[in-house]
């Protein structure tokens, strides 16, 4: 999911100034990327600032966790450890932090989004097949570095391009057919009208066949195993031709670049295959994109609380966790995502609504405050 994530971040963080670049509109893409900049930190540190508060509270309380002996060394623990969390310039170096591991993704989040947009003040005013191929030639040159992050990030943007560029070329399509339909074709153009239709729509059935078989793969990556990866059927020849430095870097990180590359390729295919967009366009589908960063954020520590108090009552019922082969692992599986996911979907919301909405109403007011027009 980090992965995916990453990928519509960069989509989404790059969409608006590559509407303005193609526009030649310069000084509003000024304006969007300082604003951009500007917000950014308080976007993505206020919430966690506020999610690992709380967590220290609920130590202190017992809840979970180990407390210090006394508060004021629980504030300054918590102290350091967000300094830990707000420190972006390892860039994506996967580490444990402290009051929530889940949080080690939010640092590279900062740190690859400013590349972003220093990226996009780099390409603005190049021509738009060179910026698309510079962008991708960046890209290869992240992942070989051993920066997958920012090649994530990076293939957002190139996505976010891409839609663009296929936009304008509807709308000119669309204006073409208009002029036509206003003359009195003749039959060879109407043959000729009919051979392109029919050109242009094999096309696009080869292209959506490739991409469903990309998706198919990167699916099957995505389920990348934590143990024997090295002789699991379809994994293994990949753990194999891994790509350097991930394979000499060991552990998670042979798996990354595959990761890398199959987030792309999911994206690719839900940008292009307009039937799968149906299932991200219903009600629920947007409340739970409304609540998904405070889903991220409240997701651990809600299982932090829960999970060891009631998975031992799942586990007895399907004969014990050791004991119980793949179709009880599988029941006990949803018996906690059915069981835990209420709790978590309601603090969740809860945070969305009280912290996160109003951590982005701040950063504004915060950026109106300090900034002046011309």
């Amino acid at each position: 999911m980090v992965h995916i994530f990453f990928v519509i971040s960069g989509f989404v963080l790059s969409l608006k100034s590559l509407q303005l670049v193609r526009k030649h509109n310069y000084e509003a893409l000024h304006r969007t990327l300082s604003s951009s900049v500007f917000r950014r930190g308080f976007r993505l540190f206020l919430p966690t600032t506020a999610s690992t508060f709380i967590i220290m509270i609920m130590i202190r309380l017992g809840w979970m966790g180990q407390p210090l002996p006394t508060l004021w060394e629980q504030l300054v623990d918590w102290k350091n450890g967000l300094w830990k969390i707000t420190f972006s310039w390892q860039w994506d170096i996967t580490q444990f932090l402290p009051y929530d591991v889940h949080l080690w993704t939010i640092p590279i989040e900062f740190s690859n989004s400013l590349l972003l947009f220093v990226t996009l003040v780099g390409v603005s005013r190049m021509k738009t097949y060179l910026r698309l191929l510079s962008v991708v030639g960046i890209m290869i040159y992240c992942l070989k570095c051993g920066h997958w992050a920012a090649f994530e990030f990076f293939g957002g943007m190139v996505l976010a391009e891409v839609g663009l560029i296929q936009e304008a070329r509807r709308e000119r399509a669309a204006a073409a057919a208009a002029v036509e339909d206003k003359e009195a074709a003749s039959d060879t153009g109407a043959i000729g009208g009919g051979f392109n239709s029919w050109s242009s729509s094999v096309t696009t059935l080869v292209l959506k066949a490739f991409l469903l078989g990309n998706l198919i793969f990167a699916l099957f990556v995505a389920g990348w195993p934590d143990q024997v990866n090295d002789i699991t059927p379809g994994i293994a020849p990949l753990f194999r031709n891994t790509m350097e430095p991930y394979f000499t870097m060991g552990g998670d990180l042979v798996a990354f670049p595959w990761y890398a590359l199959g987030a792309v390729q999911i994206v690719a295919a839900l940008q292009q295959i307009k039937v799968l967009q149906n299932l991200f366009i219903t009600p629920l589908a947007q409340y739970l994109a409304d609540i998904s960063y405070a889903l991220y954020l409240c997701h651990g520590p809600v299982l932090d609380v829960f999970e060891h108090r009631w998975m031992p009552y799942v586990w007895a019922l399907v004969g014990g966790r050791d004991e119980a082969g793949m179709w009880g692992r599988m029941v006990a599986w949803f018996i906690g995502l059915l069981t835990l996911g209420v709790p978590t979907i309601w603090a969740s919301d809860v945070f969305w609504r009280t912290i996160d909405v109003k951590s982005v109403e701040l950063s504004r007011w915060i950026e109106s405050f300090c900034t002046q027009d011309d």
